[in-house]
């Protein structure tokens, strides 16, 4: 089973044949599984590339500088140090005038037949986020799977999910939260908030990355949007960090779009006071997705987690990748569980989930 998880993403997932150049980047906590992937992977193509680098200490933050020069090369790499642009990007203060002077700087210093076609980042810290991932993906249209957090397991768990029902479920999720104008989250723990999401897209993580310019997560399965900035109101309650359950439940108070008060576990507690005091913009609603893998289990890894069908999750700071205004050096996804989600769809309230039960189904599912 462990095989066919691995060749599923680059036959299923990533659709890779043999004219792609695929780049494995993972930092050296998941270097071995990086590896992995690249023992089997070689059997799709002849161009595959495996590079390994320091890991970055926190979801959100841009790639070092060794990354930016094994994928884009040196003479790229160059430039966007004289001009003062690599420091702005690592800071998170690229202006749009300075993210276009890059993209000129890409086209001048690189060919096509040099860069990749596919980058499975897999690594302790998500990269996601960022104008690496973004230059990729919306400008070079380069396909990009993202596995932080990744973990074996996940080869027997969520990467055997039915990835056409992943799709429609996604998808359909998706264009109704673009319709929707706001949406309210309740659960049996507490939580209770609402935000608007009126002129924003909802996007699918359909676990299908095999077009120019696709993104995903992988393993896959959610439907996901960036709600309005500033409208944000109320409370959510989460009993689990990233990458562990807590010891009691960690009760995050919003307002004006914004976290302003966190308590419950002190550990973790303190560890998000702390990031939203000392991190600009940190504790910005950033996110709302919905579980859509049937096959995902696993509560105390968020990449898994977020996947899991009757689950929410909330994330706070950046979402300038994903049609968001907002830039910051991190962003958290926070699982909430068994939510009722009702969405404000033309001014007539209609529940999508209730206590963990999606309501609204594919036709496949029912």
């Amino acid at each position: 089973m462990l095989q066919r998880g691995v060749i599923g993403i680059f036959k299923y997932n990533l659709c890779v044949n043999k004219s792609d150049k695929v780049f494995i980047l993972s930092d050296t906590h998941k270097e071995r599984v990086g590896e992995l992937l690249f023992y089997f992977g070689s059997r799709f193509t002849s161009y595959m590339s495996h590079f390994t680098y320091k890991p970055t200490g926190r979801h959100g933050l841009e790639p070092p500088e060794e990354v930016w020069r094994a994928v884009f090369g040196t003479d790229f790499l160059e430039e966007v140090k004289r001009r003062g642009l690599l420091k702005k990007i690592l800071d998170k203060k690229l202006s749009e005038e300075d993210e276009f002077e890059v993209k000129e700087i890409l086209l001048e210093t690189t060919a096509p037949e040099d860069l990749p076609t596919v980058v499975i980042a897999i690594n302790q810290y998500s990269i996601s986020h960022t104008v690496f991932r973004k230059l990729c993906t919306g400008f070079l249209s380069i396909r990009f799977a993202s596995m932080p957090l990744f973990e074996p397991f996940m080869f027997y768990t969520s990467l055997q999910a039915n990835w056409n029902l992943v799709a429609r479920r996604s998808v359909e999720i998706a264009s109704l939260l673009t319709d929707a104008d706001g949406v309210r989250v309740t659960c049996p723990k507490g939580t209770d908030i609402t935000f608007s999401i009126k002129g924003r897209n909802g996007l699918a993580d359909t676990g299908k990355i095999c077009s120019p310019g696709d993104f995903g997560n992988l393993p896959a399965g959610e439907a996901f949007i960036a709600p309005l900035e500033g409208t944000a109101s109320g409370k959510f309650v989460t009993s689990y960090a990233p990458n562990r359950r807590l010891r009691e439940p960690v009760v995050l108070e919003v307002d004006d779009g914004s976290v302003k008060r966190i308590s419950g576990e002190k550990e973790f507690s303190d560890f998000l006071s702390r990031l939203i005091e000392n991190e600009s913009q940190a504790g910005n609603i950033a996110e709302f997705g919905v579980g859509t893998n049937e096959k995902a289990k696993r509560f105390d890894n968020v990449l898994e987690a977020e996947k899991i069908l009757g689950t929410c999750h909330i994330a706070i700071g950046d979402n300038s990748s994903f049609g968001g205004k907002v830039r910051a050096n991190v962003h958290i996804d926070l699982l909430i569980e068994k939510p009722t989600i009702v969405l404000d769809l033309g001014g007539k309230s209609i529940k999508l989930m209730e206590e963990g039960e999606l309501l609204l189904k594919p036709a496949s599912d029912n």
